[in-house]
Protein backbone atom coordinates (compact mmCIF):
# COMPACT_ATOMS: atom_id res chain seq x y z
CA UNK A 1 0.00 0.00 0.00
CA UNK A 2 0.92 3.64 -0.33
CA UNK A 3 -0.28 6.73 1.51
CA UNK A 4 -1.84 9.75 -0.17
CA UNK A 5 -2.70 13.06 1.51
CA UNK A 6 -5.63 15.23 0.42
CA UNK A 7 -5.30 18.88 1.41
CA UNK A 8 -5.97 22.41 0.18
CA UNK A 9 -4.92 25.70 1.73
CA UNK A 10 -8.55 26.70 1.13
CA UNK A 11 -9.75 24.24 3.83
CA UNK A 12 -9.27 26.93 6.49
CA UNK A 13 -12.37 28.73 7.72
CA UNK A 14 -11.37 32.29 6.99
CA UNK A 15 -14.19 34.13 8.78
CA UNK A 16 -12.73 36.97 10.85
CA UNK A 17 -13.34 36.60 14.58
CA UNK A 18 -14.47 33.00 14.21
CA UNK A 19 -12.20 31.77 17.02
CA UNK A 20 -13.94 34.16 19.41
CA UNK A 21 -17.33 32.61 18.65
CA UNK A 22 -16.53 28.87 18.70
CA UNK A 23 -13.76 26.63 20.17
CA UNK A 24 -13.15 25.12 16.70
CA UNK A 25 -9.81 26.34 15.32
CA UNK A 26 -10.69 27.37 11.79
CA UNK A 27 -7.03 27.48 10.76
CA UNK A 28 -6.05 24.07 12.14
CA UNK A 29 -5.82 22.54 8.65
CA UNK A 30 -3.09 24.85 7.36
CA UNK A 31 -1.33 24.73 10.74
CA UNK A 32 -1.26 20.93 10.55
CA UNK A 33 0.01 20.98 6.96
CA UNK A 34 2.74 23.46 7.88
CA UNK A 35 3.86 21.28 10.80
CA UNK A 36 3.86 18.19 8.60
CA UNK A 37 5.99 19.90 5.96
CA UNK A 38 8.51 20.91 8.62
CA UNK A 39 8.84 17.31 9.79
CA UNK A 40 8.15 15.22 6.67
CA UNK A 41 8.42 17.70 3.81
CA UNK A 42 9.50 15.67 0.78
CA UNK A 43 7.48 12.62 1.78
CA UNK A 44 4.35 14.73 2.35
CA UNK A 45 4.66 16.63 -0.91
CA UNK A 46 5.16 13.40 -2.87
CA UNK A 47 1.90 12.07 -1.40
CA UNK A 48 -0.12 15.28 -1.82
CA UNK A 49 -3.39 15.46 -3.77
CA UNK A 50 -5.27 18.77 -3.95
CA UNK A 51 -9.03 19.02 -4.53
CA UNK A 52 -9.65 21.90 -6.90
CA UNK A 53 -13.42 22.34 -6.87
CA UNK A 54 -15.91 22.20 -4.00
CA UNK A 55 -18.60 19.57 -4.15
CA UNK A 56 -21.52 20.75 -6.28
CA UNK A 57 -25.21 20.98 -5.42
CA UNK A 58 -25.82 18.37 -8.12
CA UNK A 59 -23.67 15.91 -6.17
CA UNK A 60 -25.05 16.92 -2.78
CA UNK A 61 -28.59 16.21 -3.98
CA UNK A 62 -27.61 12.52 -3.99
CA UNK A 63 -27.69 12.63 -0.18
CA UNK A 64 -29.48 15.88 0.76
CA UNK A 65 -32.91 17.36 0.16
CA UNK A 66 -33.21 20.38 -2.14
CA UNK A 67 -35.13 22.22 0.57
CA UNK A 68 -32.22 21.82 2.98
CA UNK A 69 -29.62 23.00 0.47
CA UNK A 70 -31.84 25.97 -0.38
CA UNK A 71 -32.20 26.82 3.32
CA UNK A 72 -28.44 27.42 3.54
CA UNK A 73 -29.06 30.74 1.78
CA UNK A 74 -30.33 31.85 5.19
CA UNK A 75 -27.75 32.89 7.79
CA UNK A 76 -30.16 31.66 10.45
CA UNK A 77 -29.87 28.07 9.15
CA UNK A 78 -26.08 28.23 9.10
CA UNK A 79 -26.00 29.68 12.62
CA UNK A 80 -28.09 26.78 13.87
CA UNK A 81 -25.79 24.14 12.34
CA UNK A 82 -22.62 25.68 13.79
CA UNK A 83 -24.36 26.56 17.07
CA UNK A 84 -23.20 30.16 16.91
CA UNK A 85 -26.43 32.04 17.36
CA UNK A 86 -24.89 35.47 16.64
CA UNK A 87 -23.93 34.21 13.16
CA UNK A 88 -27.52 34.80 12.05
CA UNK A 89 -26.61 38.47 11.83
CA UNK A 90 -23.62 37.89 9.51
CA UNK A 91 -24.36 38.43 5.79
CA UNK A 92 -25.07 35.11 4.10
CA UNK A 93 -22.62 35.79 1.27
CA UNK A 94 -19.80 36.09 3.81
CA UNK A 95 -20.82 32.86 5.57
CA UNK A 96 -21.08 31.07 2.23
CA UNK A 97 -17.64 32.19 1.04
CA UNK A 98 -15.72 31.84 4.28
CA UNK A 99 -17.48 28.93 5.97
CA UNK A 100 -19.53 26.81 3.56
CA UNK A 101 -17.10 26.98 0.63
CA UNK A 102 -14.15 25.50 2.62
CA UNK A 103 -16.43 22.78 4.00
CA UNK A 104 -17.70 21.94 0.50
CA UNK A 105 -14.08 21.69 -0.64
CA UNK A 106 -13.19 19.35 2.23
CA UNK A 107 -16.25 17.27 1.34
CA UNK A 108 -14.89 17.01 -2.21
CA UNK A 109 -11.62 15.90 -0.61
CA UNK A 110 -13.33 12.93 1.03
CA UNK A 111 -14.97 11.96 -2.26
CA UNK A 112 -11.58 12.20 -3.98
CA UNK A 113 -9.98 10.21 -1.17
CA UNK A 114 -12.44 7.34 -1.47
CA UNK A 115 -11.95 7.06 -5.21
CA UNK A 116 -8.16 7.21 -4.92
CA UNK A 117 -8.20 4.57 -2.17
CA UNK A 118 -10.25 2.24 -4.37
CA UNK A 119 -8.28 2.86 -7.56
CA UNK A 120 -4.88 2.43 -5.93
CA UNK A 121 -5.73 0.15 -3.00
CA UNK A 122 -4.17 2.86 -0.83
CA UNK A 123 -4.43 4.66 2.48
CA UNK A 124 -5.70 8.20 1.89
CA UNK A 125 -5.93 10.89 4.54
CA UNK A 126 -8.15 13.91 4.00
CA UNK A 127 -7.04 16.76 6.27
CA UNK A 128 -10.70 17.74 6.65
CA UNK A 129 -14.05 16.00 6.38
CA UNK A 130 -15.77 13.55 8.69
CA UNK A 131 -19.10 15.40 8.85
CA UNK A 132 -20.99 12.61 10.57
CA UNK A 133 -23.82 14.74 12.02
CA UNK A 134 -25.19 15.79 8.62
CA UNK A 135 -28.67 14.42 7.81
CA UNK A 136 -30.56 14.40 4.52
CA UNK A 137 -32.77 17.31 5.56
CA UNK A 138 -30.61 19.26 8.02
CA UNK A 139 -27.19 19.70 9.53
CA UNK A 140 -26.11 19.48 13.15
CA UNK A 141 -22.99 19.72 15.26
CA UNK A 142 -20.96 21.79 12.78
CA UNK A 143 -21.69 19.25 10.01
CA UNK A 144 -23.38 20.54 6.85
CA UNK A 145 -22.70 17.90 4.20
CA UNK A 146 -22.57 14.10 4.52
CA UNK A 147 -19.19 13.52 2.91
CA UNK A 148 -18.74 9.82 3.73
CA UNK A 149 -22.24 8.85 2.58
CA UNK A 150 -21.79 10.87 -0.60
CA UNK A 151 -18.42 9.22 -1.21
CA UNK A 152 -20.00 5.78 -1.08
CA UNK A 153 -22.70 6.78 -3.57
CA UNK A 154 -20.21 8.47 -5.91
CA UNK A 155 -17.85 5.46 -5.81
CA UNK A 156 -20.73 3.15 -6.70
CA UNK A 157 -21.79 5.39 -9.57
CA UNK A 158 -18.19 5.47 -10.83
CA UNK A 159 -18.10 1.67 -10.89
CA UNK A 160 -15.45 1.51 -8.17
CA UNK A 161 -17.81 -0.18 -5.69
CA UNK A 162 -20.59 -2.65 -6.39
CA UNK A 163 -23.84 -2.11 -4.53
CA UNK A 164 -23.15 -5.13 -2.33
CA UNK A 165 -19.44 -4.46 -1.73
CA UNK A 166 -18.85 -4.18 2.00
CA UNK A 167 -17.99 -0.73 3.37
CA UNK A 168 -16.85 -0.26 6.97
CA UNK A 169 -16.98 2.98 8.94
CA UNK A 170 -14.67 3.15 11.96
CA UNK A 171 -15.78 6.22 13.91
CA UNK A 172 -13.80 7.10 17.03
CA UNK A 173 -14.76 10.76 17.22
CA UNK A 174 -16.06 11.43 20.75
CA UNK A 175 -19.58 12.03 19.43
CA UNK A 176 -21.85 9.38 17.93
CA UNK A 177 -22.18 9.72 14.16
CA UNK A 178 -25.95 10.07 14.13
CA UNK A 179 -26.12 11.60 10.66
CA UNK A 180 -24.09 8.90 8.94
CA UNK A 181 -26.13 6.29 10.78
CA UNK A 182 -29.41 7.86 9.66
CA UNK A 183 -28.29 8.02 6.03
CA UNK A 184 -26.59 4.61 5.73
CA UNK A 185 -28.10 2.55 8.56
CA UNK A 186 -30.49 0.71 6.24
CA UNK A 187 -27.79 -0.10 3.69
CA UNK A 188 -26.91 -3.75 4.24
CA UNK A 189 -23.48 -3.27 2.65
CA UNK A 190 -22.40 -0.63 5.19
CA UNK A 191 -21.21 -1.50 8.71
CA UNK A 192 -20.77 1.25 11.29
CA UNK A 193 -18.28 0.75 14.15
CA UNK A 194 -18.79 3.71 16.48
CA UNK A 195 -17.04 4.20 19.85
CA UNK A 196 -18.54 7.32 21.42
CA UNK A 197 -19.22 9.13 24.68
CA UNK A 198 -22.92 8.56 25.30
CA UNK A 199 -22.97 11.26 27.99
CA UNK A 200 -22.52 14.08 25.47
CA UNK A 201 -24.37 15.10 22.29
CA UNK A 202 -26.12 13.33 20.58
CA UNK A 203 -26.49 10.80 23.39
CA UNK A 204 -27.06 7.07 23.53
CA UNK A 205 -27.87 5.02 20.45
CA UNK A 206 -31.46 3.77 20.40
CA UNK A 207 -32.18 0.03 20.42
CA UNK A 208 -31.01 -3.03 22.29
CA UNK A 209 -27.21 -3.21 22.67
CA UNK A 210 -27.08 -6.84 21.50
CA UNK A 211 -28.67 -5.78 18.21
CA UNK A 212 -25.89 -3.23 17.61
CA UNK A 213 -22.67 -4.90 18.78
CA UNK A 214 -20.34 -2.44 17.06
CA UNK A 215 -22.08 0.66 18.43
CA UNK A 216 -20.02 1.02 21.61
CA UNK A 217 -21.11 3.61 24.20
CA UNK A 218 -18.40 4.92 26.53
CA UNK A 219 -18.63 6.75 29.81
CA UNK A 220 -16.96 10.11 30.18
CA UNK A 221 -13.42 10.39 31.60
CA UNK A 222 -12.31 7.01 30.27
CA UNK A 223 -8.63 7.89 30.11
CA UNK A 224 -5.96 6.23 27.97
CA UNK A 225 -5.65 2.75 29.43
CA UNK A 226 -9.32 1.78 29.55
CA UNK A 227 -10.05 3.42 26.20
CA UNK A 228 -7.17 1.82 24.31
CA UNK A 229 -7.78 -1.62 25.81
CA UNK A 230 -11.44 -1.52 24.79
CA UNK A 231 -10.62 -0.21 21.31
CA UNK A 232 -8.10 -2.97 20.69
CA UNK A 233 -10.51 -5.67 21.82
CA UNK A 234 -13.58 -4.42 19.98
CA UNK A 235 -11.87 -3.35 16.75
CA UNK A 236 -10.05 -6.69 16.48
CA UNK A 237 -13.41 -8.45 16.67
CA UNK A 238 -14.97 -6.08 14.17
CA UNK A 239 -12.19 -6.42 11.61
CA UNK A 240 -12.23 -10.21 11.97
CA UNK A 241 -15.91 -10.12 11.01
CA UNK A 242 -15.39 -7.74 8.08
CA UNK A 243 -12.38 -9.18 6.30
CA UNK A 244 -14.23 -8.70 3.02
CA UNK A 245 -14.47 -4.90 3.34
CA UNK A 246 -13.69 -3.22 0.03
CA UNK A 247 -13.44 0.27 1.55
CA UNK A 248 -12.93 1.59 5.09
CA UNK A 249 -13.57 5.09 6.43
CA UNK A 250 -11.65 6.09 9.56
CA UNK A 251 -13.29 9.06 11.28
CA UNK A 252 -10.41 10.09 13.53
CA UNK A 253 -11.78 13.02 15.52
CA UNK A 254 -9.34 14.20 18.17
CA UNK A 255 -12.07 15.62 20.40
CA UNK A 256 -11.34 12.64 22.69
CA UNK A 257 -8.45 14.74 24.04
CA UNK A 258 -8.57 15.60 27.77
CA UNK A 259 -8.44 19.35 27.14
CA UNK A 260 -11.29 19.25 24.62
CA UNK A 261 -14.33 21.17 25.93
CA UNK A 262 -16.85 19.03 24.05
CA UNK A 263 -15.62 15.41 24.01
CA UNK A 264 -15.28 14.42 27.65
CA UNK A 265 -13.21 11.23 27.22
CA UNK A 266 -9.98 12.54 28.80
CA UNK A 267 -7.31 10.98 26.58
CA UNK A 268 -3.79 12.37 26.64
CA UNK A 269 -2.01 13.56 23.50
CA UNK A 270 0.01 10.34 23.63
CA UNK A 271 -3.20 8.33 23.97
CA UNK A 272 -4.72 9.88 20.84
CA UNK A 273 -1.53 9.19 18.88
CA UNK A 274 -1.50 5.57 20.09
CA UNK A 275 -5.17 5.23 19.10
CA UNK A 276 -4.43 6.36 15.55
CA UNK A 277 -1.31 4.24 15.29
CA UNK A 278 -3.22 1.13 16.36
CA UNK A 279 -6.16 1.64 13.98
CA UNK A 280 -4.00 2.48 10.97
CA UNK A 281 -1.63 -0.41 11.70
CA UNK A 282 -4.56 -2.84 11.71
CA UNK A 283 -5.95 -1.50 8.43
CA UNK A 284 -2.60 -1.51 6.63
CA UNK A 285 -1.82 -5.00 7.93
CA UNK A 286 -5.05 -6.20 6.33
CA UNK A 287 -4.41 -4.20 3.14
CA UNK A 288 -7.80 -2.47 3.39
CA UNK A 289 -8.28 0.61 1.16
CA UNK A 290 -8.96 3.39 3.64
CA UNK A 291 -10.03 7.02 3.78
CA UNK A 292 -9.09 8.93 6.93
CA UNK A 293 -11.10 12.02 7.93
CA UNK A 294 -10.20 14.39 10.77
CA UNK A 295 -13.70 15.21 12.05
CA UNK A 296 -14.04 16.90 15.47
CA UNK A 297 -11.39 18.54 17.63
CA UNK A 298 -11.83 21.77 19.56
CA UNK A 299 -8.52 22.60 21.23
CA UNK A 300 -5.35 24.50 20.41
CA UNK A 301 -3.65 21.07 20.08
CA UNK A 302 -6.04 19.78 17.43
CA UNK A 303 -3.79 20.84 14.53
CA UNK A 304 -0.82 19.10 16.17
CA UNK A 305 -2.75 15.82 16.37
CA UNK A 306 -3.83 16.12 12.72
CA UNK A 307 -0.17 16.48 11.75
CA UNK A 308 0.73 13.48 13.92
CA UNK A 309 -2.07 11.50 12.27
CA UNK A 310 -0.63 12.33 8.85
CA UNK A 311 2.85 11.27 9.99
CA UNK A 312 1.43 7.98 11.26
CA UNK A 313 -0.28 7.40 7.90
CA UNK A 314 2.92 8.12 5.96
CA UNK A 315 5.05 5.91 8.19
CA UNK A 316 2.55 3.03 8.08
CA UNK A 317 3.15 2.44 4.37
CA UNK A 318 6.77 3.63 4.11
Amino acid sequence: MKTQLVYSEKYDLAMRGFSLLHPFDGKKFSKAWTQLLLESGEQALAAWLEPKEPVSNESLLKVHDQSYLSSLSSSKTIAKVVEIWSARFIPNQLLTEQLLHPIRLACAGTVMGAQEALKNQSLVMNFGGGYHHAFADHGEGFCFFADAALSIIEAREAGLLAADDKVLMIDVDAHRGNGFEALMGDDAAVANFDMYNFQVYPGLHHGEPEDYPIMIPLKAKMGDERYLTLLQTELDKCLAEHTDAKLVFYNAGNDVLASDPLGGLQLSVEGVVKRDQFVIEQLVKRQLPTVIMTSGGYTKDSYHLIAELAKTALQATA
